[in-house]
């Protein structure tokens, strides 16, 4: 894992440094840079150095010298490709994936990037034709962000690094921060600044140097469903569990012995049993609270296997003072709570490991939220129901519960009725937005519609399953927030996380199915329930849906360390946040989704521009 940067159309090696440097934590075990004979292009990298620490330096040149490489992700399946490369008489000097993507893409061209299994942001330079390409993997699980100027492009891993343009006029998008308040960030291609984007998920950007010139290509949308090719076949679903196994030997190629974060949830628990079942006797990381609804360390305890469990409970004092420890750290906008209780996890992992495995992406490729039964609940209601009903039933039901737990079943109920009267292509994002519509248009000081603020349509279509558009929304509008908050928190400490449930392989699988083989209402993740039904403890099977969070009011309700982190100035509207802050003080209502969106948000400003 490691950080990219870079300039095209302009050679700055003072800046360039100083956007190294910026982000050092990601990459701290070597820095390496290229710039081309015109002057016109430099990239950079700081290298995490996880396969082949001797040889595996970047930036690095292909077999045959034309294309430089700085690259940041893992390409599990890159054994299998280097194997192919091999054969076509495509010579190596490293064993790192590194060194197989340039090469592949010497080989291949563009198309290379609909072969690699994995997590990635790249940029690779053409030599010969003087153009550079910029490539981020299917799901975005690598941030790319990039600025535009009139005459230079200037890219890298992280906002920060942007930010150390002196050119750059940091002007807030109103715009996009309706895309923040609605999903607790940003998704790509925008950022919350005008003139800063997101390389998009599935995407590759050309890039040509005199006169500066851009062309974007998607390579895989996942809206177009599954993407096979020369190393991607259609599996059988009788081989899922052998199969999986399979994959967790890809994902555990490393230089250090890689680490598992461990929940009480099916999807970690899972490569538990691959782990144990190919005999790597695991260590297992498990963060729990003293808040017994949050915690699920207890589970942990119980479950049976030969591995190493390594089991930490937190309580109030040390979760302020992890907070207040990085909130000066804290520049990308993401308002999942759950950074910080990850960030915690993976304070703790560094100290084994620069490589850890985990379950992010289980829920959506099989289905795996309260929300999707909520959504199917909700389609029978409104089929039966008439409009004028189901807004009374918004009005009327009020369920009050301020209690501090995690989503007690009045805090489910709430939420579902909160939203039962907007159209169904609307409901999920109304659901996991930190705000009911009515109360975003209050803070904006606009009468928004609500197709201008959630941006759901393209994928809500006719010509899909209406399930399987639930799904993509996951993919789309919630795993990408999952997916940055995994990747600040384990960059912060210098950590790799791999989600083997983002395979491209298991993407595949997953889009290939029918909706009604991998779920059914009340039968959540059904096809892996079925399928792990004799290797994994039923109790684990048939526990509910446990989100890694953690209770919230611990920093929200100290309103002394608030006021001390939060500057009111930057906040859009001032007199709103005072109001719901109020409110939440004096168990009127939970605004706390909201309130840590602000929360974040605002430090997010402060160290952009700090």
């Amino acid at each position: 894992m490691c950080a990219i940067f870079g300039m095209i159309g302009r050679a700055d090696n003072q800046l360039l440094n100083k956007i190294s440097k910026i982000q050092i934590y990601r990459g701290p075990d070597e820095q390496g840079f290229f710039e081309s004979d015109d002057k016109l292009t430099l990239m950079g990298n700081n290298r995490l150095a996880v396969i082949d620490k001797e040889k595996g330096n970047q930036p690095m040149k292909s077999a045959n010298g034309r294309y430089v490489i700085v690259f940041n992700g893992c390409i599990y399946n890159f054994l299998e490709i280097k194997d192919y490369l091999l054969k076509k008489k495509i010579s190596f000097k490293t064993v790192s994936d590194t060194e197989v993507v340039v090469n592949a893409f010497m080989h291949f061209g563009e198309k290379a990037f609909n072969y690699f299994d994995g997590m990635w942001s790249v940029a690779i330079y053409d030599i010969e034709k003087k153009c550079c390409f910029l490539s981020r993997d299917y799901v975005g699980q690598k941030p790319l962000y990039y600025s535009l100027q009139k005459d230079y492009l200037l890219f890298s891993s992280q906002l920060k690094g942007i930010f150390q343009d002196k050119n750059l006029i940091k002007k807030i998008s109103k715009n996009n921060l309706k895309k923040f308040y609605a999903y607790s960030f940003v998704p790509a291609p925008d950022t919350i600044y005008e003139n800063i984007y997101q390389v998009n998920p599935g995407e590759i950007i050309k890039i040509e140097s005199s006169p500066l010139k851009i062309i974007k290509k998607k390579f895989w949308d996942l809206n177009s469903g599954p993407e096979y090719n020369i190393f991607f076949n259609k599996e059988n679903n009788d081989e899922f569990v052998n199969n999986f196994n399979k994959l967790i030997k890809q994902h555990y190629i490393s230089d250090k012995k890689p680490v598992l974060a461990l929940s009480g949830g099916i999807d970690s628990n899972i490569i538990l049993n691959s782990l144990i079942n190919e005999k790597k006797e695991p260590n297992c990381f498990t963060l729990g609270f003293e808040n017994q609804s949050y915690d699920e360390s207890h589970i942990v305890k119980n479950i049976e296997g030969n591995f190493n469990k390594n089991i930490f409970k937190i309580n109030e004092k040390e979760i302020t003072e992890k907070f207040i420890n990085i909130s000066n750290s804290i520049s990308e906008p993401n308002g999942d709570s759950s950074f910080l209780p990850t960030y915690i996890l993976f304070d703790k992992i560094k100290n084994y490991s620069n490589v850890s495995l985990g379950g992010d992406g289980g829920d959506e490729s099989f289905l795996g939220y309260i929300t999707f039964d909520a959504f199917v609940l909700a389609k029978i209601l409104k089929t039966f129901l008439p409009e004028g009903l189901l807004k009374f039933l918004k009005k009327n039901i009020s369920l009050k519960d301020y209690s501090n737990n995690y989503l007690t079943t009045k805090k489910k109920l709430k939420k579902f009725f909160s939203c039962i009267d907007v159209d169904q292509k609307y409901l999920l994002p109304s659901w996991m937005s930190c705000l009911d519509f009515d109360e975003h248009c209050e803070n904006f000081k606009e009468n928004l519609s609500i197709d201008q603020f959630f941006f759901t349509k393209d994928i809500f279509s006719n010509n899909i399953n209406i399930m399987r558009s639930a799904q993509l929304y996951y993919f789309k509008y919630y795993l990408p927030m999952v997916l940055s908050k995994v990747d600040q928190a384990s960059m912060l400490n210098s950590v790799e996380s791999r989600s083997p449930f983002i395979s491209k392989k298991i993407i595949n699988f997953s889009l290939d199915n029918k909706i009604s083989e991998l779920y059914s209402l009340f039968n959540k993740k059904k096809f892996l329930k079925k399928k792990y039904k004799s290797l994994i403890s039923n109790k684990i099977l048939k526990s509910p849906k446990h989100g890694f969070a953690f209770p919230t009011h611990i920093i929200l309700k100290n309103q002394n360390l608030i006021n001390s982190l939060i500057k009111p100035e930057l906040i859009m509207n001032y007199d709103f946040f005072k109001k719901k802050y109020s409110a939440y003080l004096k168990n009127q209502n939970d605004y706390s989704p909201y309130l840590w969106n602000e929360l974040i948000l605002n430090l997010s400003i402060q160290n952009l521009n700090s």
